[in-house]
């Protein structure tokens, strides 16, 4: 891709930003987008928070999800990602029983001990809740790409980097859950490590819309251009 030679001032950038413009309203960023270096990566679609039943259902995460049509939405992207042969990744987080995986003597796994007293399978690895929601695990395909992890990211001490840099992925299409943690974390560091992230917004649920509104704010200024479904898919099918 040939270079592109950005202009501005100091007036203007400021003047633009002020009228609530994001930086990525100031570039074309849509050329970044093709389907030889794009991935879809779809974070904790799990029972847990997407099920009326998960044992994380009060946080309110699935209720949200449900209003947006947020699983729906996901099975439409990845059937666009299908036809262009855009390479599709399901993070998963869960953690083993009797806290073997979690860092010993620390404040997390205080935490997690807690909660697991008063409810046993919270993020715990074989139980029901840490499966990805039976409308989303049914089309999950053989080339896709499932990824477990017991960060709130989808880089920490996973294999993630390892399958982009091996496919040559520079764009990352991003959705899940919940929007203001796993699906922020993971959008924060592919910045840090040079990706180009877009957040898919009606696609991703947290606890409440105005969380939800809130971490679309923050990251959309600088860390991700933010979009909805139709126009996600719309530019995939341009591809």
């Amino acid at each position: 891709m040939a270079k592109k030679e950005y202009k501005t001032t100091f007036d203007q950038l400021i003047g633009d930003l002020l009228s609530g413009k994001s930086f990525y309203d100031l570039i074309e960023w849509k050329r970044f987008v093709n389907k030889e270096t794009t991935a879809f990566i779809v974070s904790d679609a799990q029972n847990e928070v997407l099920h009326k039943d998960g044992n994380m259902n009060v946080l309110g995460t699935w209720k949200v999800a449900e209003d947006l049509g947020v699983v729906q939405n996901i099975k439409n992207i990845v059937a666009a990602c299908r036809n262009k042969e855009i390479p599709v990744f399901w993070i998963r987080q869960a953690f083993l029983s009797e806290g073997k995986d979690l860092f010993p003597g620390t404040c997390f796994e205080a935490l997690i001990s807690y909660l697991r007293t008063a409810v046993p399978t919270i993020m715990l690895d074989g139980s029901w809740d840490m499966e990805i929601i039976d409308e989303l695990k049914a089309i999950i395909g053989p080339k896709d790409i499932v990824i477990h992890k017991q960060a709130l990211g989808a880089f920490e001490g996973t294999n993630l980097q390892t399958y982009l840099t091996h496919m040559g992925i520079k764009t990352i299409i991003v959705c899940g859950c919940i929007l203001d943690q796993c699906v922020e974390s993971t959008i924060r560091t592919a910045w840090d490590r040079g990706y180009l992230s877009v957040l898919v917004k009606d696609a991703s649920a947290a606890g409440s819309m105005e969380a939800a509104d809130m971490a679309c704010q923050r990251m959309g200024l600088m860390m991700a251009p933010v979009v909805d479904t139709s126009e996600v898919i719309s530019l995939i099918n341009s591809l």
